[in-house]
C-alpha cells in the first residue's frame, strides 16, 4: 500500500488500488452526470428531473467504467514489456469495431440531417445516442490504437495475427468504403446515409459477437489467463450492466421502446460483452485459477512486495 496508508488496515495493495479505481469511476460518473447538460430527447414533459439526472449519471458512470477498462491491459503490457497472452485478433477486431462505433455515434449526435432522417422514420422520436456514447467511442478507438502500437513494439513470442482475421478485416473495410461511396453518390435509391450508418453499426455488433472468441480460445490453448488482465473484464461487465440500465430507463420512462429498436447496437453490445465477460471470469477464477504466474501480474507483485515490507518491519 502507499506509505500514507501503511498505518491503516490496508493489507492488500491489489484490493486497495481496485477500491480506489472504483471510487474514481463512481465519482466521475456522478459529477459529470450532474454537472453536464442533458441532451433533450423529447421527454421533458414525461420524465422528472430526477430521472433525467439518474439517466445521465448512469450514462457517465458506464462511460467511466468502460473507459477505465482499457487501461489495466495497457498497464500490464507496459509492465511486462510483453503482449504474450493477449490475442492480437481480438485487438485488431476491436480497433475496426470502435472505428465503426465512433462513426455511428458522431453522425447521430452531431449531424442535423441524420437526426432529422431518424426522427422521420421513428414518428418524431429522438435517437438514444448521448454525449457520453460519443466520448467513449472516440476514447476507445484511440486507446485500442495504442494497444496495437504495443503489439508492434513489445515481445510477442510466437503469436501472430491470423489469416482469417486479416481476411475478415480487409473484407469489412472494403464493404464500409463501398457503402460510403454508394451513399455519397446516391446511385442506389434506398441506400442513404442513415441506412449506411445502420450497416456499419451492424459491423460493430457483429465484431462484438466474435471478437472475444480468439481470446477465449487462446486462454484455453494456454490453459491460463496470464497476459489477459481480469480487471478490464470486471470493469467491462460493470459498464455493460450500467449501459443496459440507462437504455431501459430511458425507454421505460417514456414508454417509447423505439429507443431500443432504433439503437440495436447499444442494446446488443451490452448483452454480448457481458456474456463473454462471464466466460472470462469463469476461466480466470475457476477453470485456470491455479495456473497463474504471479510474476506476470503487477498487483500480485505489489502484494508480494507489501508482505516483504511488513516482514522487514517485524
Amino acid at each position: 500500500c502507499p506509505s500514507w496508508a501503511r498505518n491503516t488496515r490496508c493489507t492488500s495493495p491489489a484490493l486497495f488500488y481496485r477500491l480506489m479505481g472504483l471510487g474514481l469511476i463512481v465519482s466521475v460518473g456522478f459529477v459529470l452526470g450532474i454537472l453536464l447538460p442533458h441532451k433533450s430527447s423529447g421527454r421533458s414533459n414525461v420524465c422528472s428531473a430526477f430521472v433525467h439526472s439518474l439517466s445521465s449519471v448512469l450514462g457517465w458512470t458506464y462511460f467511466a467504467a468502460w473507459s477505465f477498462s482499457f487501461y489495466p491491459q495497457l498497464f500490464l503490457n507496459w509492465w511486462r514489456r510483453s503482449v504474450v497472452g493477449l490475442s492480437f485478433d481480438f485487438v485488431a477486431l476491436n480497433l475496426l469495431g470502435f472505428a465503426c462505433y465512433a462513426s455511428f455515434n458522431l453522425s447521430f449526435f452531431l449531424s442535423p440531417s441524420i437526426r432529422n432522417a431518424y426522427e422521420d422514420r421513428h414518428d418524431g422520436k429522438a435517437n438514444a445516442v448521448r454525449a457520453n456514447d460519443v466520448v467513449f467511442a472516440i476514447h476507445a478507438f484511440v486507446v485500442t490504437a495504442i494497444n496495437v502500437l504495443q503489439i508492434s513494439v513489445y515481445d510477442r513470442g510466437r503469436q501472430r495475427f491470423s489469416l482469417w482475421c486479416k481476411t475478415l478485416i480487409a473484407a469489412l473495410c472494403l464493404f464500409a468504403l463501398t457503402g460510403a461511396l454508394v451513399a455519397a453518390t446516391s446511385c442506389v435509391r434506398w441506400w442513404d446515409w442513415l441506412y449506411y450508418l445502420y450497416a456499419i453499426s451492424m459491423i460493430k455488433l457483429g465484431i462484438t459477437l466474435i471478437k472475444y472468441v480468439p481470446q477465449v480460445v487462446l486462454n484455453v490453448r494456454r490453459r491460463s489467463t496470464d497476459g489477459w488482465n481480469i480487471d478490464n473484464v470486471l470493469l467491462d461487465f460493470a459498464g455493460g450492466s450500467l449501459s443496459l440500465c440507462q437504455l431501459l430507463l430511458d425507454a421505460g420512462c417514456t414508454y417509447d421502446w423505439s429507443a431500443v429498436s432504433g439503437d440495436p447496437v447499444k442494446f446488443g453490445l451490452g448483452f454480448a460483452s457481458m456474456f463473454f465477460d462471464i466466460v472470462f471470469m469463469l476461466q480466470h477464477f475457476v477453470f485456470f485459477a491455479r495456473q497463474h504466474d504471479k510474476r506476470l501480474r503487477p498487483l500480485a507483485y505489489l502484494e508480494h512486495e507489501s508482505a516483504a515490507f511488513h516482514r522487514a518491519d517485524q
